[in-house]
């Protein structure tokens, strides 16, 4: 009887310890996360300048976006947009990237580091290099191109400067740092076991079928993956359309995160912005609640799956 109060008791003061150890992080995560949360879910019923104390007006502020705000639906389409195009270009060019690079040759450490480097630069130097490259008068991209379109007889694209291809400029932007998701996909690859390969071999299959049959099947865990946290990072794009357009030409580049932005710092509508950012909550919940459902219908678990 001795013996198991003491068990207990020490089990206790276990407890008790991790607590204390986690408690600086405990305090945090209420003070700087859920505090902020609870109160930016009260702000959005209210209409708050940051000087005078918040008024509560109920559901206007979502009444007023929703009906009487077509700013709000044109950044909210042209994020859309943005993430239906962003993300199928980036898994496509991450994947395509990691069976290039899912050989055994000498220096192949170099070239995935390379390809991993620019998730490592700042997003603020990259916007700054993408902007000199898509110039239309001297740009890198368009003195390369000179030749197609004097053979095709057509003037420059204007890339960014332009309404047509403003969004397409920041989503070829936005493949150079697919290397993130490369290594993901390379690491998967790199653990599927190669007697399955070897048995396709003998039963003559080319590296196309070993690819389709084998491979892909296979990395479906990862490439969901990073499906869902493209879901959740292209409604949040920001930083590149205010560096590189400021929202235009014409606001085809005007993001819902930019909007959002720009009821608080520029509106000062911090009941606004918070009804924004609760509705963005609820988009990205929704869409990925939906494709965590289609999980089981697009991700090989093998047999047990």
């Amino acid at each position: 009887m001795s013996k198991t109060i003491s068990i207990q008791k020490l089990k206790k003061q276990e407890n008790l310890m991790g607590y204390l150890f986690a408690s600086p992080w405990l305090l945090g995560l209420i003070v700087l996360g859920a505090f902020p949360i609870l109160a930016s879910f009260y702000i959005s019923f209210t209409t708050y300048d940051m000087i005078a104390a918040p008024r509560f007006i109920g559901f206007e502020n979502y009444r007023i976006l929703f009906t009487n705000d077509d700013l709000f639906w044109k950044s909210l389409g042209n994020t859309l947009y943005h993430v239906a195009i962003a993300i199928p270009l980036g898994i496509i060019v991450g994947v395509s990237l990691a069976l290039l690079l899912n050989n055994k040759i000498k220096g192949m450490g170099v070239y995935r580091t390379l390809f991993y480097l620019p998730n490592v630069v700042s997003i603020v130097a990259m916007s700054l290099l993408w902007l000199w490259l898509f110039q239309p008068n001297f740009g890198l991209i368009n003195e390369v191109l000179a030749p197609i379109y004097k053979l095709l007889d057509m003037e420059p694209l204007r890339w960014h400067q332009a309404e047509s291809t403003s969004k397409i400029t920041l989503i070829i932007m936005g493949l150079w740092t697919a290397g993130g998701s490369m290594v993901i996909y390379l690491a998967q690859m790199q653990d599927i076991p190669t007697s399955l390969y070897e048995s396709a071999e003998m039963d003559g299959a080319n590296w196309i079928k070993k690819t389709y049959y084998i491979t892909l099947p296979l990395m479906t865990p990862s490439i969901f993956f990073n499906f869902i946290m493209s879901i959740i990072g292209g409604f949040q794009v920001f930083t590149i359309a205010y560096i590189m357009t400021n929202g235009g030409p014409s606001r085809s580049t005007y993001y819902y995160a930019y909007y959002m932005f720009d009821k608080m710092m520029a509106d000062q509508a911090m009941g606004m912005a918070s009804a924004m950012a609760w509705i963005l909550l609820v988009i990205v919940l929704v869409l990925t609640m939906g494709a965590l459902r289609l999980n089981k219908y697009v991700v090989y678990l093998g047999e047990e799956g």
